[in-house]
């Protein structure tokens, strides 16, 4: 996850926080006011929404991945595809001239040492090959994010009321002396979170009424199930929000 990513991210949950308080009432966003409260432009507003209208979202590559792409597809760094083993020096057809190519103003040991961090590359005497690791491509899916947007945007619907009531936050920690104490108490508090969620459905959501997927008038319930676990101390201690 990187900086530029995540703030594409956050500007993208600013946005459709903003936009549901900024309808008109034909139904379409008045994108001056998402800007004015924002601080976006009108244009990255646009941007924003028909991306989340389109479910597209571009994410701005980092160095070591255009390095990356550049010696998969590169004639002078692949063979028909298949990248070459480089030499870490020299002008022409070397990992220094790849990153030179590729990966902008970033020094090419800088790059090296991510790509080993992350088991990209294997290097020996002086030269170094590009591994086939399906965790390489594994880093590049954020389809797990999705479900954190809404709990983004609602937190931040929260924060931005004036008159935001502080008993709408419920907060609470269990310590755990041992990972099976941990796993017990996650597991009664998952049973528990959804026979909460089923029984208020059960007795305050009419018949016909579930179905309508957006209202004017609703409220929202998010249990957060979180695990902590401090590596300084002699016992593992775990917290459950």
């Amino acid at each position: 996850m990187t900086p530029k990513w995540f703030g594409e991210l956050a500007s993208s949950a600013f946005v459709q926080a903003a936009a549901d308080i900024s309808r008109l009432q034909n139904g379409r966003v008045n994108h001056s006011r998402v800007a004015a409260q924002t601080g976006l432009t009108r244009a990255d507003v646009k941007r924003l929404l028909k991306q989340e209208a389109s479910g597209t979202s571009r994410r701005r590559l980092t160095a070591v991945e255009k390095v990356l792409e550049g010696w998969r597809t590169d004639s002078q760094f692949s063979i028909r595809g298949q990248p070459k083993q480089l030499q870490i020096s020299g002008r022409k057809g070397s990992f220094t001239a790849l990153v030179k190519k590729y990966g902008g103003d970033v020094p090419h040991r800088a790059v090296l040492e991510e790509m080993l961090r992350i088991a990209a590359v294997h290097e020996s005497k002086g030269s170094v090959r590009l591994r086939r690791s399906v965790n390489l491509r594994l880093r590049n899916n954020f389809a797990f994010l999705s479900p954190v947007l809404p709990l983004l945007i609602d937190a931040l619907q929260i924060a931005s009321n004036i008159k935001c009531n502080p008993s709408s936050i419920q907060r609470l920690t269990i310590p755990a002396d041992t990972d099976a104490d941990l796993a017990v108490v996650r597991a009664r508090c998952d049973s528990s979170a959804k026979s909460l969620l089923e029984g208020l459905a059960h007795s305050l959501v009419k018949p016909g009424r579930e179905r309508r997927r957006h209202s004017a008038r609703a409220v929202t319930i998010t249990v957060l199930l979180s695990n902590r676990r401090e590596k300084n101390r002699v016992k593992d201690r775990g917290r459950i929000v």
